[in-house]
């Protein structure tokens, strides 16, 4: 199979692009051939495991798009190159066909995924948190995030009654057969115990770890093969990662306890929440929980719905992910949009809040299996690396840098977690900027994270996906800054469990240049607070007022049966 030449096409000097779907030709020969050659690989190396055996289909499927794309790329670039490397808009004309390709084959990925399941989805979910990546391809694969089809509930009731080690109705009053949420590694079902409590009942697919070393096998040998024949980017670090992860994840003990953890975490609070546990009807496969309904935090119209605003709904959960570095040193591994949600709480009665008139956002967390530690000296050293950035001290952040991530990495973290507003420079800028700290692609990045301790980059790419879901609900890169400044000059605070003193490091030594920071950072808090209250919150309110005058007016003029229109709560689910 292959994407022919013909399929770019320019009239006059308006670029017009079309790239039609694969289609059937002498490249069908070379396919066949690769295919052979990975399976039969697969064999060699894992022909034992019966697993293989029964990954056919999904391994055949993953091979024929990864030799697709890699042979398109390098047809499209030097077809392109060769025809239009004159034409005078090569770099825009270029850049747009690019584009277009990224999205054809990463619409061609997330329906391998879709198809395949399992590791696959987790993989797409995890990668999509990659800023590395094209945005067309993050685009797309957060599609995985709520779109994973479940299993027929046949087909995973015996796992059920065995974990119970009962019948489905001698444990419940009411058993939902229909999924109300389907992840990579379970689904969920809603169900109400005999006392007649609502419950949220996990089960984890039948047959997934045995399917799971087998699909990873496959992947890892294709990416292999693809950066010997095709010499495109080694993704074989990515799936050692997800590897690694996936036995902690496998364990649904692991996620008990985790929750239990996280609950004490933020007992003090009451706007973050963590489902109830039943342990009684839970076990390695199978968790029972408290059945929550709440809104996907990333769907801002939803949230205007329910009175809230997106943007202080990413403020929130902002605070709750920097709290969880800087305080408490457990950090959720897996915080995409799909296992955060979001509920209204009712007005607050404190008349200095900015809540007075509006309901307050109450994050719930969910999908507790992947949790990061960070150990008491690295989690004090971030804090002051956070503010040297208030005091825009360089040397001091990169200090503390160099002592946390290690020389390597050191040098270069603080650029790349200090807040800037990239979205504003030139594509020479952002360059020049890269290479002035000395990485300038996704190598240099992976590079700098191999070298520094793995708690710490294991941690840093989660809050990378916390801030890519609260950029996209409206905060800015002074919001970003003082959030996590608040919350580092709280950690700071926090003692280590030898409680020995806090070691300060450059210009943090100084008891002078501490007080500094805390006035200024209780004056950055002090202006966030007089916009909300001033200003924010009245703009908010009259694009609430918008928002529902827009709505009634669709309704009144809406000829649509009622019963179609969609409803306000969506469920709390895992992914």
């Amino acid at each position: 199979m292959a994407w022919g030449l013909s399929d770019i096409a320019f009239t006059g000097n308006t670029q017009h692009v079309h790239l039609d779907p694969i289609i059937i030709d002498g490249m069908a020969v070379f396919d066949i051939a690769m295919l052979v050659v990975v399976v039969v690989g697969l064999v060699v190396a894992y022909g034992s495991r019966f697993e293989i055996v029964k990954a056919g289909p999904r391994i055949v499927r993953m091979v024929l798009w990864g030799i697709r794309s890699a042979y398109r790329y390098k047809r499209f670039t030097l077809y392109y190159t060769w025809k239009y490397s004159s034409h005078p808009s090569f770099q825009e004309m270029y850049q747009e066909a690019m584009s277009k390709m990224h999205r054809q084959v990463a619409h061609g990925l997330l329906r391998v995924c879709q198809k395949n399941g399992g590791v696959y989805v987790k993989a797409g979910q995890t990668a999509a948190s990659l800023t590395t990546l094209p945005p067309e391809y993050r685009e797309m694969l957060e599609k995985l995030e709520d779109s994973v089809p479940p299993r027929p509930f046949v087909a995973i009731k015996k796992t059920l009654e065995v974990e119970l080690g009962h019948k489905v109705e001698e444990v419940f009053e009411a058993f939902e057969s229909k999924a109300t949420a389907a992840a990579s590694l379970a689904q969920v079902h809603k169900a109400r115990l005999k006392d007649g409590t609502d419950v949220a009942v996990k089960i984890q697919y039948p047959g997934l770890e045995g399917a799971l070393h087998a699909d990873l096998a496959a992947m890892t040998l294709l990416a292999g093969f693809a950066t010997l024949v095709f010499r495109v980017s080694d993704w074989r670090w990515f799936l050692k990662e997800i590897r690694d992860k996936l036995s902690e994840e496998l364990d649904f003990r692991n996620e008990a306890d985790n929750a239990a953890r996280l609950a004490i975490c933020f007992a003090d609070r009451d706007d973050i929440v963590v489902p109830r546990l039943f342990p009684r009807w839970s076990s390695k496969r199978l968790l029972c929980m408290e059945w929550i309904q709440g809104i996907k935090v990333s769907d801002k119209e939803e949230l205007k719905k329910a009175g809230l605003s997106p943007r202080q709904v990413a403020l929130l959960f902002q605070g709750v992910a920097a709290e969880m570095m800087c305080s408490h040193g457990f950090v959720h591994g897996d915080m995409h949009p799909g296992n955060v949600f979001v509920r209204a709480l009712p007005p607050s009665s404190n008349i200095l809040t900015p809540w007075r008139r509006h309901p307050r956002p109450q994050l719930v967390l969910i999908d507790h299996g992947l949790y990061f530690n960070l150990p008491s000296d690295m989690r004090l050293l971030y804090c002051m690396m956070w503010c040297a950035f208030v005091l825009n001290d360089a040397a001091t952040a990169t200090t503390a840098a160099i002592q946390l991530a290690g020389e390597t990495t050191g040098r270069v973290l603080p650029a790349m977690l200090k807040p800037r507003d990239w979205d504003t420079m030139t594509p020479e800028e952002r360059l020049k900027a890269r290479n002035k700290v000395g990485f300038g692609g996704m190598q240099d990045i992976r590079n700098a994270m191999k070298s520094c301790p793995q708690d710490l980059a294991d941690c840093l790419r989660a809050m990378t996906i916390v801030r890519h879901t609260c950029s996209r609900l409206g905060t800015n890169i002074a919001d970003r800054l003082r959030v996590n400044a608040v919350e580092a000059l709280k950690g700071l605070k926090v003692k280590t469990q030898s409680n020995k003193r806090v070691e300060y490091v450059g210009v943090m030594k100084s008891r002078m240049k501490r007080w500094r920071l805390w006035l200024h950072i209780a004056a950055m808090k002090l202006a966030a607070w007089i916009v909300l209250i001033a200003g924010g919150i009245h703009h908010e309110e009259e694009n609430l007022l918008e928002q529902q005058q827009s709505d009634d007016d669709a309704t009144s003029s809406s000829t649509k049966d009622p019963a179609t229109k969609k409803t306000f709560h969506i469920q709390v689910m895992p992914a």
